[in-house]
């Protein structure tokens, strides 16, 4: 073990390769095989190279490097529990490109970059390990959901299965923290008395890196030895039975129970066990929680059966045992083998607490010692020595129904719209077709956009089947519709058929114009007619752009002038938004019997999204040559004589957006002037 001290730095060699070590303030860095993570000063630095026997540990702050040796015998306390924050660091073939994949149920993350492999467990603190992992660019903010680690193979080779007896044995049987090696199992087998073995397949409070494999349970089967496989998620307490404190606790029964069974199973088949297998739960020894406890185990047996396996449970004979026999006269289900424990020092599977008639046809497995603060319980065969818990177990091979798949059904949940350039919560609801009851804990992929534009995000439904995972920037084409194609899916798995849903999103966008000036002035010999100038036209966008003609050139006919006439349009993003603005330097209008309207300083602007929609005018004005002061007051009219009116910042507004002209004078005869026009609407706002 490497412990750190002030100002520090230390170089150890971990199978051949350096790995450096040092301490700044409240940081550590590790580096293996040229990453370099930032670790907690406190934590220990463990060198597997020189310390091969070293317990690797889930429940410890701890940074382990390397592996140890095929042969070497981990000394592992017999039942180690409980998870916090620690890192494995393995050679390994991996990739140039980092990949991060996590376990929520088991809280794991696996990680593969250039040369290494990287295990992370965390306890409360699952920010930390992210926080760690990202100090050596990898990735976890943007880990895909896996249940193995051979899911982060890029080419994994089939997992050849065992015979379906590899839980089945009467006669005695062991188990401990850390599976032993070959050469201990061999050297067992020819002298003891032994022909099964409990090993840890994993859960969220499994607290030894197991040294089984699919190739370790081949071996172990072909030479004999048959299997106890355990899972130890969450448990009663905190504090329960062999946990000090640090045990993750059952908070929401149902769903956790099958998100346990799903991820045992998993993790069975990444060990080669067929189904038919007895999945053992380890439930620790409570004084409290019944109700939880026997609700988690209920809805753990019903999904271990949904995937073909047999259900197994493990706990005190006073706590569980008793528990579950209560529950019995109310049509409770049953597990399917009892595995309980009482340090009595008897090998026999009869119990004063379990009726005759329960677990009666070769469905029992007792405990019946296991190590004290004041004996170790150790044994020694073929001069290797092992602390071991002693089991004794009559487990026939049993029969469970194949997994019968359940159709399903996916409804689109989420929001009716999207905006460019902001995020999108997109959620999908998962349940079963037949009844409607939820599906939790399973993956559903949403898909947004159409095939050139797609963006995806994927999130585990919850207890009630939803499913909602976030598009962090929506960036998607404005079609003539302003739609977006949404398809939502679900794999499928075991015990649920596939199923996928789909819909049409609207997509918000927005439009402006703006123009400089227009005029219809008929009635003169000569009329006069000036179209829009200069003009944007109408800019309808989802994205961001600017559209601003030329300036235009200044006018000058018989009876109107303006001068420095521009236009301009901007379109933003996140949310969408548009500004349109017009404005002219100067402007004169004098029509015969009216008197002269003089401008300057002319500015209209127009600004909707779906939040907030506000225009405003800026001008100086003179009419007969007298200055007019008309504040910031929309629709402000003026009376210049019979039929004539002028109308100074008028807003028009509709229900998609508003319309602001600086001025615009009207008379008799169809005179119609309007001096800095701008208009903008927002579309697909609910």
């Amino acid at each position: 073990m490497l412990a750190f001290t002030a100002a520090t730095t230390l170089t150890v060699t971990a199978l051949g390769n350096p790995a450096q070590a040092s301490e700044a303030s409240d940081t550590a860095q590790v580096t293996y095989k040229g990453h370099t993570f930032s670790v907690p000063a406190t934590w220990d630095v463990i060198d597997l190279a020189e310390d091969p026997d070293t317990c690797v540990r889930y429940d410890r702050h701890a940074v382990y490097l390397g592996k140890p040796a095929a042969d070497a015998q981990q000394s592992c306390p017999a039942d180690v529990l409980g998870r916090t924050e620690a890192l494995v660091l393995e050679p390994d073939k991996g990739s140039a490109a980092a990949q991060v994949s996590e376990n929520g149920t088991s809280h794991t993350y696996w990680a593969t970059a250039d040369g290494i492999a990287v295990t992370a467990s965390y306890g409360e603190n699952r920010d930390e390990i992210k926080k760690i992992l990202a100090s050596a660019g990898l990735p976890a903010d943007e880990a895909t959901p896996a249940a193995t680690p051979a899911a982060m193979a890029a080419a994994q080779p089939s997992i050849q299965a065992v015979p379906a007896d590899a839980t089945s044995y009467q006669g005695e049987g062991f188990d401990r923290c850390a599976a032993p090696p070959t050469a201990t199992m061999n050297a067992w087998k020819a002298a003891s008395t032994y022909g099964a073995i409990g090993f840890y397949i994993g859960g969220v409070n499994a607290g030894c890196k197991d040294q089984a494999s699919a190739e370790w349970v081949q071996t172990q089967y072909a030479n004999g030895w048959r299997f106890i496989p355990i899972y130890v998620g969450p448990q009663a307490e905190a504090g329960s039975g062999s946990c000090t404190g640090d045990c993750v606790a059952i908070t929401d029964p149902v769903p956790e129970g099958a998100a346990s069974a799903r991820d045992a199973v998993a993790q069975a088949q990444n060990y080669g066990l067929p189904a038919g297998s007895v999945l053992y739960y380890n439930m620790e020894h409570y004084n409290s929680g019944r109700e939880k406890v026997l609700a988690f185990l209920q809805s753990w047996t019903t999904t271990i059966h949904e995937l073909g396996y047999r259900s197994g449970a493990y706990g005190s004979a006073s706590s569980l045992a008793t528990d579950l026999v209560a529950a019995n006269a109310s049509g409770y289900t049953q597990p399917d083998v009892i595995n309980f424990a009482r340090w009595d020092e008897v090998p026999t599977t009869e119990d004063r607490a379990i009726p005759a008639d329960m677990w009666a046809n070769h469905q029992r497995v007792k405990q019946y010692d296991g190590p004290t603060e004041d004996d170790p319980n150790e044994e020694t065969y073929g001069g290797i020595t092992l602390d071991l818990d002693n089991d004794l177990l009559d487990v026939g091979e049993g029969s469970t129904q194949p997994p019968v798949q359940k159709d399903t059904t996916l409804t689109y949940s989420g929001p009716a719209t999207v905006s460019n350039g902001s995020p999108a919560a997109l959620s999908a609801t998962l349940a079963e077709k037949d009844g409607g009851a939820p599906v939790a804990d399973r993956e559903v992929t949403l898909a947004l956009g159409p095939t050139d534009a797609l963006q995806t995000c994927a999130a585990n439904t919850d207890a009630q089947g939803k499913a909602t995972c976030t598009i962090d920037k929506v960036a998607q084409p404005l079609t003539g519709s302003a739609t977006v194609p949404l398809k939502a899916t679900f794999a499928g798995d075991e015990a649920y058929k596939a199923s996928e849903a789909t819909a049409e999103l609207k997509l918000q966008y927005v439009t402006g114009r703006a123009y400089g000036l227009s005029a219809q002035i008929p009635v003169l010999a000569l009329p006069i007619g000036i179209a829009p100038t200069p003009d944007t036209g109408v800019v309808r966008a989802a994205d961001a752009k600017t559209v601003a003609p030329p300036c235009a050139a200044p006018i000058n006919v018989l009876v109107l002038s303006a001068d420095t006439l521009c236009a301009k349009v901007e379109t933003k993003t996140g949310p969408s938004g548009s500004t349109a603005t017009a404005t002219v330097e100067d402007a004169r209008i004098g029509l015969p019997g009216l008197p002269v309207v003089a401008l300057s300083g002319v500015t209209a602007t127009s600004t909707s999204s779906c939040t907030a929609t506000t225009g405003s005018t800026d001008l100086s004005l003179t009419v007969a040559g007298t200055p007019v002061e008309i504040g910031d007051v929309p629709n402000y009219a003026i009376d210049l004589g019979p039929a004539a009116k002028l109308v100074l910042n008028e807003q028009i507004r509709t229900a998609t957006g508003l319309t602001v002209n600086a001025a615009h004078l009207t008379a008799a005869g169809g005179v119609d002037v309007v001096i800095a026009s701008s208009a903008t609407d927002a579309y697909n706002c609910a």
